[in-house]
């Protein structure tokens, strides 16, 4: 109840109160109805995006603004291919998203990674998942605001073996919002993608925020999900993925923790609150050590 009553305390204040909340509230109940006219659709998207948020760069969408046929579309939409090249370093890891770098960092040896000085051990935050070579790896926090395209991109060359859903609230994943007494990167329904990579395996965790009513995927999975328990399953056969492919997709706001186990990489290549495209260089990886899990 403390969660729930937390949820909506922070909801309430992101908004400016409980007119801007039902505002809210009502404009994600109705973002996938179709808006008629073109004209209607430039005007509502530009009062959204230039209004409350940030205007959208129009030369990066893949087709005009007003073809949009929803909000949802839009929100959920992808960039033209040449606005977000793929970086021609081998050695690196990549931005999985558009964002903002909340935290990067080391999982301490107590199996412990800190965001906003949160604690949160790797158990709580992937359940049913294997995280004992992630001691001592490497980790990085990106947060996606409305502003940013919310579509998710493997971060190297890399089959997709295992997905494990868990549910959870819609704490606000803004980070003025996360409080030590809410660690809402446990409390928040969440996917981790499980890749194995030349370099070892990526955890992707995909963490919901507000508003947040859906997580999919550009390809069919045999995961499914239960708003109970965790639910987890292999991949089989896995999806393969090039460096820089499209995998998943959030709804509303939204994080991504990236984790890599030891020895992989380097110290992010960006101080915390540095903006990030999709498929730049993230970390710099270090060469594939012998048992690690990579493709052959």
């Amino acid at each position: 109840m403390r969660v729930r009553w937390e949820q909506f305390q922070q909801a309430r204040r992101i908004h400016g109160g409980i007119p801007g909340l039902l505002t809210a509230w009502l404009g994600v109940q109705l973002s996938r109805v179709p808006i008629p006219t073109r004209t209607l659709r430039r005007k509502v998207y530009t009062t959204v995006y230039g209004g409350r948020y940030p205007a959208l760069d129009e030369a990066e969408l893949e087709k005009p603004v007003e073809e949009y046929r929803s909000l949802n579309e839009l929100f959920t939409r992808g960039v033209r291919e040449e606005q977000r090249p793929v970086s021609n370093r081998p050695d690196v890891l990549l931005s999985p998203v558009d964002g903002t770098i909340q935290e990067t960092g080391t999982i301490e040896n107590d199996f412990v990674l800190r965001v906003k000085g949160i604690p949160y051990s790797l158990e709580s935050l992937c359940p049913d998942t294997d995280v004992l070579s992630f001691r001592g790896g490497k980790f990085a926090a990106l947060f996606l605001s409305p502003r940013d395209c919310h579509r998710v991109f493997s971060p190297a060359t890399a089959e997709l073996t295992r997905l494990v859903h868990v549910p959870g609230r819609r704490l606000l994943v803004h980070p003025p919002y996360q409080r030590a007494e809410f660690p809402v990167f446990v409390l928040n329904e969440r996917l981790v993608m499980e890749l194995r990579t030349d370099h070892g395996r990526v955890l992707a965790v995909l963490v919901a925020g507000w508003g947040v009513g859906c997580l999919t995927h550009p390809f069919a999975t045999p995961l499914r999900v239960s708003s109970r328990q965790v639910t987890a399953c292999d991949v089989l056969p896995a999806v393969k993925l090039s460096r820089g492919e499209w995998m998943a997709t959030f709804e509303l706001g939204s994080t991504v923790i990236l984790l890599m186990e030891r020895g992989t990489a380097g110290p992010c290549e960006f101080p915390a609150g540095t903006a990030i495209r999709c498929r730049e260089s993230l970390f710099e990886l270090q060469s594939a050590r012998e048992g690690s899990g990579g493709l052959i």
